[in-house]
């Protein structure tokens, strides 16, 4: 006879694999659908949710679009975080501010400029502030949809930090509510990595969090990392 966990892990991890590639799968077949309400249906009322993800970036919310897609009630514990790294911290701001980078360099770019027929007066110059400030309401706009579209779907967006408390039970940190649910799927997403001894002072040490603040722009800069989030701020900076 299966564990307690069994069941709802194979449906957790089954959900977790459909939200981290959301955008890019077919909508479930009716088989599915049948199969998962079917399974939804089993203990009846027993549970506050069917599904409650923890961690709203791009997996949690995918796999809240895909479990309120088959008829699940679902909850997405949010943590204040709408979007996760890569609306707040990674994707969105980054490519803002890659955006505003290139557009200086090719303005400033005399030589290209030239043979295209176009001539630039004095020096191309940017504001730096203004320059942060599009990256972060880039991000308040992107994290506002999300929002939005979890909610219009019927998907109950809780803002706090969920804690696992025992079997399909969590709680949430700030209320101290308990929640129960029949299948819970850990997308608690990622945070910088930073080597042991290094310390962090966001100014002459940064991670990739304060480097997308641009609170400063460095004349010189060494960029430990060549993913693509050290290859992008290589060409901001």
């Amino acid at each position: 006879t299966p564990s307690p966990m069994a069941r709802p892990l194979a449906l957790l991890s089954l959900l977790a694999l459909l939200g981290a590639s959301s955008a890019f799968l077919s909508p479930p077949t009716t088989a599915h659908r049948r199969a998962w309400v079917a399974a939804a249906a089993e203990g009846g009322g027993a549970y506050d949710y069917d599904v409650l993800i923890i961690g709203c970036g791009v997996g949690g919310h995918g796999a809240a679009l895909h479990a309120r897609g088959v008829g699940l009630k679902t909850a997405i514990m949010t943590g204040g975080d709408v979007g996760g790294t890569c609306v707040n911290r990674g994707c969105v701001p980054s490519k803002a501010l890659l955006a505003a980078s290139g557009r200086v360099r090719e303005m400033r770019d005399e030589h290209h400029l030239k043979a295209l027929g176009i001539q630039v007066q004095g020096l191309v110059n940017y504001d730096r502030q203004a320059v942060a400030d599009h990256a972060s309401n880039l991000a308040t706009k992107v994290r506002g949809g999300l929002e939005s579209s979890l909610k219009g779907l019927g998907v109950d967006v809780i803002p706090e930090r969920g804690v696992l408390t025992g079997v399909q039970q969590v709680q949430a940190a700030t209320s101290g509510r308990t929640i129960t649910a029949r299948d819970v799927i850990f997308a608690p997403g990622s945070v910088p990595f930073v080597p042991r001894g290094v310390e962090v002072d966001g100014r002459t040490v940064v991670t990739s969090d304060e480097a997308l603040r641009l609170e400063t722009v460095p004349e010189w800069a060494a960029i430990i990392g060549s993913g693509y989030i050290g290859l992008e701020f290589a060409d901001v900076y």
